[in-house]
């Protein structure tokens, strides 16, 4: 890598764990450029503004979940046997999201926060156009499975949101020191839960 690659690295690594631990309003310039021990030009440089650092930041690292997902979200129906149709695929995307929150845990916490972002912040539309594209993977996902499961049909975008609910309440409780282990057991246990209810 070049100086000038090295030097983006850096500003992102900094401006991620600033933003992380803080939230994007809390963050001010200043404080990311003392951090990456650069100038206010060089960080405008390189991003154009804060805006624009926050949204590379985004770009970086839900490129990578979404790319994730993409392949790991693809049904192959096989409603003759439980282990080999739904139960398998919904396994894997809860694990999957479970070793890329342990991998990427400051941009997790970016995750998590901003399910919660109100849309009148002005970052709102910049963070929308990334984060939502998980939640269009998972629902065509379901669709899928409710072609050849006609009793899931018109269900899908409540089973995305929910079965991601679920997932994302183990990470939280993981990224705040709760005794919980993202294993492939507890992405079972998850996803027996979610598919059969409280009397599973």
């Amino acid at each position: 890598m070049n100086k000038q690659t090295d030097n983006k690295i850096s500003i992102l690594n900094c401006a991620l764990k600033l933003f992380s631990e803080k939230g994007y309003e809390s963050v001010s310039v200043q404080e990311l450029v003392n951090m990456a021990n650069i100038t206010k030009p060089t960080l405008y440089y390189y991003f154009g503004s804060k805006e624009g650092l926050y949204n590379q930041i985004l770009v970086e690292y839900y490129d990578q979940l979404n790319k994730l997902l993409n392949n790991v979200c693809i049904y192959k129906a096989n409603p003759e046997s439980y282990f080999e149709d739904i139960y398998p695929i919904l396994v894997n995307l809860a694990s999957s999201y479970f070793i890329f929150a342990k991998n990427n845990q400051l941009f997790y916490r970016l995750v998590l926060s901003n399910l919660y972002m109100p849309k009148s912040y002005p970052i709102y539309q910049v963070m929308e156009k990334h984060h939502f594209t998980q939640y269009d993977i998972i629902f065509k996902m379901f669709n899928n499975m409710a072609s050849i499961h006609t009793n899931l049909k018109g269900k899908e975008k409540q089973l995305t949101w929910s079965f991601l609910g679920i997932i994302n309440t183990y990470i939280s409780l993981y990224l705040n020191d709760h005794p919980t282990s993202l294993t492939e057991d507890l992405a079972k246990q998850l996803v027996h839960q979610f598919m059969h209810g409280i009397y599973a």
